[in-house]
């Protein structure tokens, strides 16, 4: 699997295609470039960096990486520092429990729907690429990365796509914010998680519910993946 495949999913912002987008002026490239740039792995929270370096890392100037970075900062990614540089926040646990309470609500009951008549082609896909994922071996620290980021980028796809289903825009938008921190938390415990496959397994058990569409079965195991997750994410299992 390419980067390039998922990477408007990876970056936490929604599909660029979509109607009506118009085209990214220089500051909306620039945050996503740094959205990349933060979960291709080379940024980790508590860690500064200057404004100078991400421009040079990323191949914004200086004036777009000002104006993405204010955005950064008031969606609460990074804090800046005065003659310091840029510093990625490590969410709360307060934080990561509210996203978590919000995206029950939202996929309990986007799940639902989808069992009801979502695109299964579509799902086989993501079926197949997890138990690939799950499959591939990592042996040195170089592999171990590269293969906590595959896993981490199919386990974001399969809520992506359940989220996407609904299409409403200001579902879309606000799931677009929840998903940030949640990755932004992987980002110092990559070594972990690598190891720790039950998110996966538990999405196997979701999308089996939804080849038969079952509804209520699909919205159960969601809910029950997403308070593992939370708890995971804040580090009770």
């Amino acid at each position: 699997m390419s980067d390039q495949e998922y990477l408007p999913d990876e970056t936490g912002l929604s599909t660029s295609s979509r109607a009506g987008r118009s085209k990214p002026v220089l500051r909306d490239t620039a945050y996503r470039s740094f959205m990349e740039y933060l979960f291709s792995g080379h940024l980790k929270p508590g860690l500064l960096v200057s404004q100078r370096e991400l421009c040079e890392s990323t191949g914004s100037t200086i004036g777009a990486m000002r104006e993405a970075l204010k955005r950064l900062e008031a969606e609460d990614v990074i804090t800046l520092i005065p003659q310091r540089g840029v510093m990625v926040r490590e969410p709360s646990e307060r934080e990561l429990n509210d996203v978590y309470e919000v995206r029950k609500i939202v996929e309990t009951h986007a799940i639902r729907q989808y069992a009801q008549s979502g695109d299964l082609e579509l799902i086989a896909t993501v079926k197949q690429q997890t138990l690939d994922a799950m499959a591939r071996k990592a042996e040195t620290r170089e592999q171990i990365a590269e293969v906590s980021r595959e896993r981490s980028l199919i386990d974001d796809r399969l809520h992506q796509i359940i989220g996407q289903s609904m299409d409403n825009q200001s579902l879309d938008d606000i799931y677009d914010r929840l998903r940030i921190p949640v990755r932004v938390s992987r980002l110092n415990v990559q070594l972990r998680f690598v190891d720790s496959l039950p998110g996966l397994r538990e999405h196997l058990d979701i999308i089996a519910a939804l080849e038969v569409r079952d509804g209520d079965e699909a919205s159960r195991l969601m809910m029950d993946h997403l308070e593992k997750g939370r708890r995971r994410a804040v580090g009770l299992d």
